[in-house]
């Protein structure tokens, strides 16, 4: 028992490869994601020692990342989310929604149908990234101190992100940035971080200015990482709290989130993205643009494991914009 710990990966005679969620005096539990099921299995002390192994235990990242476990009272048992369901059965049911995969026409939106549009507006919002700020400009309209200009082509690339569901109202950022001083210590730490792989210190920074801005406090993390992740959406992702934190734990991972921008939680989505995007490159996933519009749909996804007792759907949180209010 004592080689037993909680998060470790371990190997079951007759269940396979599990996760220990956690660790008792009389009980190991263990998460078997062969058995397709929420629950994490309780395996008795002494009896289950014999049963699980540590040693040679291959190596499972999406197994591993699977951290959104609690203890259910009435059962004893832990268990994820209810609207759990398994990175297959997401992957199933946006396959089954866009054929082709990321390459779908109705993705790709040459297919037609407005809805569906979702990251060829966030590829048209890097675009006009590239265009405005791309290739020195940014740096140099900084160096000249040129906060107006500055402001000015962050709207312009607002107004195609203010058209993708459950993102800005256009104005949000116009409000946010109005204060010459904060923008353009703002948009310092950004370039700054964009210099650069993603780095602890240089987002906590990015974070603090994006803090000094003004604007409803819901929109914190949207206006911290909107701009790097339009302008490097190869290293960077977009969190939007509502849409992240629903589909994370339907997908059985914790962002730790926490509503103030902070690194932990950014980590936390990068990591559990990272891990997406390796699984969605077989259907063609190129970036996290990719991963941002799945992860959209796996929010809104009414697939099996959002099934109520008795057959009700359960819907995941809607993803419309928070209200304006200032701070």
């Amino acid at each position: 028992m004592s080689d037993i710990a909680k998060g470790m990966l371990v190997q079951h005679v007759s269940l396979g490869v599990g996760k220990v969620v956690a660790v008792e005096a009389t009980a190991v539990h263990v998460f078997f994601p062969d058995a397709e099921k929420r629950y994490a299995a309780k395996l008795r002390w002494p009896t289950a020692q014999p049963l699980l192994r540590t040693e040679g235990v291959e190596r499972n990242a999406w197994l591993e990342g699977l951290s959104s476990f609690s203890l259910d009272p009435a059962e004893g048992r832990y268990a994820l989310a209810a609207s759990w369901i398994t990175h297959d059965q997401a992957i199933a049911d946006f396959l089954r929604e866009y054929p082709q995969g990321f390459a779908d026409p109705a993705y790709a939106g040459t297919g037609g149908g407005s809805r569906r549009v979702r990251a060829p507006r966030w590829r048209a919002a890097c675009g006009e990234w590239a265009a405005a700020m791309g290739a020195g400009e940014g740096e140099r309209l900084l160096a000249a101190g040129e906060v107006r200009e500055l402001v000015k082509r962050a709207l312009r690339i607002e107004k195609h992100v203010s058209l993708i569901p459950g993102t800005f109202e256009e104005g949000t950022l116009k409000e946010a940035l109005q204060d010459p001083d904060a923008a353009l210590g703002f948009f310092a730490a950004l370039f700054e971080t964009l210099a650069a792989p993603p780095a602890r210190a240089r987002l906590e920074k990015l974070f603090a200015a994006a803090e000094a801005l003004d604007f409803e406090p819901a929109l914190a993390w949207p206006i911290a990482t909107v701009f790097p992740f339009v302008a490097d959406p190869a290293r960077h992702v977009f969190l939007w709290p509502r849409t992240a934190c629903a589909a994370a734990e339907r997908l059985g991972c914790d962002l730790r989130y926490d509503p103030a921008p902070n690194w932990a939680t950014y980590a936390a989505l990068r990591a559990f993205s990272g891990q997406l995007l390796t699984r969605l490159q077989a259907s063609g996933a190129r970036d996290f643009v990719d991963v941002e519009a799945f992860l959209h749909a796996a929010a809104a996804s009414r697939g099996p494991g959002a099934r109520k007792a008795g057959g009700e759907s359960r819907r995941a949180p809607r993803t419309a914009a928070p209200s304006r209010r200032k701070r």
